[in-house]
């Protein structure tokens, strides 16, 4: 794999360079409880069954959240319920031997324990994190091989956008990931800020995260006002589930009009981010960032 340059900054180094592709030199934080090789499994989160699934054990996938809906296979597992508010009668009901859950999962991990149901909890929160999960997961389905090639493919097409994009100017982004659209103007939204899933993405791609070491949080609350303090070059508009809302990207990027004062809106680099993938941490983040990279640097063309 290749090594992005030094010039590109230490954040794209511990994205890329950073990830350790032998399992021993990891310092992952997870907690698992597993006895044996699970055949039956309940996947809490839509990357971690997309993650399942790219490892080859889909088959043994029985519940997923109403949530996953890829690949489509998944779409005809049962329902457990949501994210973070499962149903417990149904997951109960399926009898797994093991649960996959992510870090925000600890309510239902303890109830999990309670249930004397086993469970793994992998962090997904980052680029890095998510490429690890792969290795973690395959590690407890005894598929190791498969989550070391799975890392390394999905890092080398990570680190091919960030050489692509290497020598080019790095205009400021805004990274919305909440918002009413619709609602025909913009008056508070939902932002990426530093070592979120969405902050490695937009430096890989090219790009300088107008949040960045601001302490504001992960993912602060930014008001109209704030948005055109900051007065970032590039605005991502990230709403997956934009059909699911029956609404277009026209739609979305119309209620930017009365954001005149920005300049990503006078420039017309307001850019709709629609793709369901495209909030998802997992197998297809490769294509999360190849479409960022576009979006910032147009003359890389499709």
């Amino acid at each position: 794999m290749t090594i992005v340059k030094p010039g590109l900054g230490t954040r794209i180094a511990a994205v890329i360079a950073g990830i350790c592709v032998v399992a021993g030199c990891r310092d992952a934080q997870v907690r698992v409880r597993v006895d044996g090789v699970p055949e039956r499994i309940v996947s809490m989160s839509p990357g971690l069954t997309e993650t399942l699934f790219a490892l080859g054990v889909g088959d043994r996938v029985v519940g997923v959240t109403r949530f996953c809906t890829y690949p489509p296979e998944a779409v005809g597992r049962a329902k457990v319920g949501g994210f973070l508010d499962p149903n417990w009668e149904a997951l109960v009901s399926l009898r797994p031997d093991l649960v996959v859950l992510m870090e925000s999962h600890g309510a239902v991990e303890a109830r999990l324990v309670e249930l004397g149901i086993p469970s793994l909890m992998v962090d997904q929160h980052d680029v890095a994190s998510a490429l690890e999960s792969f290795v973690e997961l395959a590690d407890a389905c005894d598929v190791g091989d498969r989550g070391l090639e799975l890392e390394r493919a999905v890092a080398a097409r990570l680190d091919k956008v960030a050489q692509s994009v290497a020598d080019l100017p790095r205009p400021t982004v805004a990274i919305v990931i909440g918002r009413d659209a619709g609602a025909g103007t913009i008056q508070l939204v939902w932002a990426a800020a530093s070592e979120t899933f969405f902050d490695d993405v937009v430096t890989l791609a090219g790009g300088r995260n107008v949040l960045a070491g601001k302490g504001l949080g992960s993912h602060p609350e930014i008001s109209r006002e704030g948005l055109i303090s900051l007065d970032p070059e590039v605005i991502l508009d990230v709403i997956p589930d934009l059909e699911q809302r029956g609404l277009s990207p026209a739609i979305a990027l119309a209620d930017w009009r009365n954001m005149d004062a920005l300049r990503a809106v006078k420039q017309q680099r307001v850019v709709v981010l629609d793709e369901p993938f495209m909030s998802t941490p997992g197998p297809r983040m490769a294509f999360v960032v190849e479409a960022v990279a576009r979006a910032l640097h147009p003359e890389l063309g499709s």
